[in-house]
């Protein structure tokens, strides 16, 4: 009886666990399995796989007129991953999707529809059409401007206007400009510039001229690039406005009025180029104007503070032509200034000089010296200041091209030939922008003439005790050295600066105007002798410097000089060495070779004295060279003996 207990017993605790493992599926087996519905007539076969291993998608469904929007599960999206621990039915999700349809009206375009879903964003093509400008795509009559897809069908037809197609040739294989296509009369202005290395597109021309955009024409037309060549100087752009915005011509520019520019800086470091800066534009020098022939020198004014190659950021700057008297080195002033600037620590203002080729209009107009601008301004001459009435700030010129109302432009001082041109306080401060009264400026010019005035008596008396209580010895004491060394010949006649800060004593400086200089001097060319501090010269009208030729015969004085050109002789020619050698040669020879195709000085053509104006140039510039090391040596052995 046990026994039968006992069978029926384990009968039924086995049927039971059948069941039990039916209930459960593949679980107990470890595998699940995954069934999709699409929805369609394709099918996609179960995927039975190890719980816990990788799954992954299969190839999407189709369905006509809808785009696939990923598996759901439960009808939240289903991410691929893992194989899930039970079985699981996942089903398509499906987004409707809605037709443009383009039709080209005459043209042409690169596809006839497109689907999109609703809100989708859309691309539209761009059609063509010989002769025709397209002015977009319609539905109906309507302009179609959706960005995203409508939940409807929507049929685009092309919008079409009557169009001239205005081409571009660049001459150059891989650099292509777009043409513009625009109505007749349609007012249009020029196209980007087409990059090309060592080159910059100088204007478009047609036909030989240059062309000037300002409407459609009335045809089709094609204009080709005018290229031109750069050297390895960087290269200021400058073209000429009329107040109406038309180019206008180098000739029409005068040194009184100023005329509307466009400015650009290439050829350059990155940081230092730029384009399009408008600015005002005059002409400026008088040596430079008078006596240079066509290439003339130019002031730069900004609409805006401009930094050029890194400088303190001004509106003022200035183009010299480097060219008075025949000056075939075209560095005098170049060396000059940026001696003072790196070697003269007693000068403590000194404009900045770099080299640059001149464009006007398109066309070069030869190699000019870019420099900031003399004036008093954060970074230049920096002494403005409102302490006191008087005792401000003021920087004057002593030169023999003044001019104007004196008391106001110029100031006189007894002993002297010429007079003090007053540059700040600025004239126009009281008589066009009305920051001062016209007895306060007075009160200011007077101030200055009494006290330049008695710098001079102290100097021309020989008393150096009541010069040095007035001035700067060491600007004065450097100020000397560097124009002796150069042989100014306009030390004593024009374009030499003296500034007072506000409180202080009178200074000599910034250095301005060594063109006329060493053997392109007038009078004596020679290395050797005393030029600026010794007598008048005898063979021009200029005078040489009743200042220094007064201050050298004073002991305290000439024993500055001694002292200060022992410490600065071997820094000059090292500055020399520096500024005038063989890598500098090989490096600006085209460019200056250039300048004196365009611009030769009297007497000098290109095949004469020496080859080809490049070669010339560093046959010239050898020659200063060797001039400057002799003039150094000359002084080394005059001052360590008799000064």
């Amino acid at each position: 009886m046990f026994k039968k207990i006992l069978s029926l017993a384990l009968f039924i605790g086995a049927c039971t666990c059948v069941l039990l493992c039916v209930g459960c599926g593949n679980a107990h087996s470890g595998v699940a399995t995954i069934t999709y519905e699409t929805e369609t007539s394709e099918q996609i076969a179960p995927v039975t796989a190890k719980i816990g291993s990788k799954i992954y998608p299969p190839d999407e469904p189709e369905k006509s007129g809808y785009r696939f929007d990923g598996w759901t599960l439960d009808g939240q999206p289903f991410t691929f991953d893992v194989m899930p621990e039970n079985d699981i039915t996942l089903k398509a999700a499906w987004r409707k999707l809605y037709r443009l349809t383009f039709d080209a009206n005459g043209g042409a375009v690169d596809r006839e529809s497109a689907e999109y879903t609703e809100g989708e964003t859309i691309s539209l093509p761009l059609p063509t059409r010989a002769h025709y400008k397209f002015t977009g795509w319609y539905s109906g009559n309507a302009l179609f401007t959706a960005s995203a897809m409508p939940a409807k069908d929507v049929e685009l037809q092309a919008g079409w206007v009557n169009a001239v197609t205005l081409s571009f040739d660049t001459g150059v294989e891989g650099i292509s400009v777009s043409p513009i296509l625009e109505p007749e009369g349609t007012i249009i202005s020029a196209p980007h510039v087409p990059s090309r290395s060592g080159y910059r597109l100088a204007y478009w021309e047609s036909n030989g001229e240059k062309y000037e955009f300002t409407v459609m024409p009335a045809k089709d037309l094609t204009l080709r690039a005018v290229w031109i060549q750069l050297t390895n100087l960087p290269s200021l752009f400058i073209d000429l406005k009329s107040a109406a915005g038309n180019e206008i011509s180098i000739e029409s520019v005068t040194r009184e009025t100023y005329v509307k520019s466009i400015i650009s800086l290439d050829n350059t470091q990155t940081e230092y180029a730029f384009e399009s800066a408008p600015a005002q534009f005059k002409g400026r020098g008088n040596g430079s104007w008078t006596e240079s022939g066509g290439k003339k020198g130019y002031r730069i004014k900004f609409d805006s503070k401009q930094s050029l190659f890194g400088r303190t950021a001004s509106k003022h700057w200035v183009i010299i032509a480097c060219t008075n008297f025949n000056d075939t080195t075209m560095s005098r002033n170049y060396l000059a200034y940026n001696m003072a600037r790196e070697v003269f620590d007693g000068i403590e203002y000194a404009t900045s000089a770099e080299w640059v080729d001149v464009y006007i209009n398109g066309s070069y107009h030869g190699l000019y010296l870019l420099c900031e601008h003399v004036r008093v301004a954060g970074g230049r001459v920096d002494i403005d200041s409102e302490y006191g009435v008087n005792d401000t700030g003021y920087l004057v010129e002593y030169d023999c091209y003044y001019s104007g109302t004196e008391g106001v432009d110029y100031f006189t001082v007894p002993g002297l030939k010429y007079a003090f041109t007053v540059h700040s306080p600025d004239p126009e401060d009281y008589s066009t922008e009305g920051k001062i009264s016209s007895a306060e400026y007075r009160a200011q010019i007077s101030y200055i003439k009494n006290y330049v005035s008695e710098v001079y008596k102290a100097a021309l008396a020989k008393n150096f005790t009541k010069f040095q209580e007035l001035a700067d010895v060491d600007s004065f004491v450097d100020m000397y050295i560097l124009h002796e060394f150069f042989k100014n010949a306009d030390t004593g006649y024009s374009s030499f600066y003296l500034y007072k800060k506000p409180g202080g004593k009178l200074y000599a400086g910034p250095p301005w105007d060594f063109d006329c200089t060493t053997w392109a001097t007038r009078g004596d060319a020679s290395p050797q002798g005393i030029y600026v501090g010794d007598s008048v010269q005898s063979t021009s009208a200029h005078t040489a410097s009743e200042l220094y030729i007064a201050l050298l015969k004073t002991s305290g004085f000439s024993k500055a000089v001694k002292t200060r050109w022992n410490v600065l002789s071997p820094k000059i020619k090292d500055f020399i060495e520096q500024n005038l050698n063989d890598e500098v040669y090989e490096a600006n020879q085209e460019a200056m070779g250039k300048n004196f195709e365009k611009w030769a000085p009297s007497g000098w053509s290109q095949g004469n004295n020496g080859g080809t104006c490049a070669e010339k140039w560093v046959f010239e510039a050898k020659a200063l060279k060797e001039w400057l090391l002799a003039r150094a040596d000359w002084l080394d052995r005059e001052w360590s003996s008799k000064i």
